[in-house]
C-alpha cells in the first residue's frame, strides 16, 4: 500500500458515527468523506477560533481563582 500525505485527525465518537453513516449512504470510504469535509472547511475562521481559545481559557481560569 502506498504512503499517503494524510495527517492524523481526531474525530469525536458522535461525529465518527455521522461520518460513517454518510460513507455508507454514499457507498464510499470513511476517509473519502473525511477528506471532503476537511477540503470544505473554512480554515480562516477555524484559525481565528484556535487563536482566541487560549485567551478565553486564561480569562476563565483567572476569574475562577479568588484569594
Amino acid at each position: 500500500m502506498s504512503q499517503t500525505q494524510r495527517k492524523p485527525v481526531y474525530v469525536l465518537p458522535e461525529h465518527h458515527d455521522i461520518l460513517r453513516r454518510i460513507a455508507y449512504e454514499q457507498r464510499c470510504n470513511l476517509s473519502d468523506v473525511l477528506d471532503a469535509v476537511l477540503d470544505n472547511a473554512e480554515w480562516k475562521s477555524i484559525e481565528k477560533k484556535a487563536k482566541d481559545k487560549p485567551v478565553q481559557r486564561a480569562a476563565e481560569r483567572g476569574s475562577s481563582y479568588k484569594i
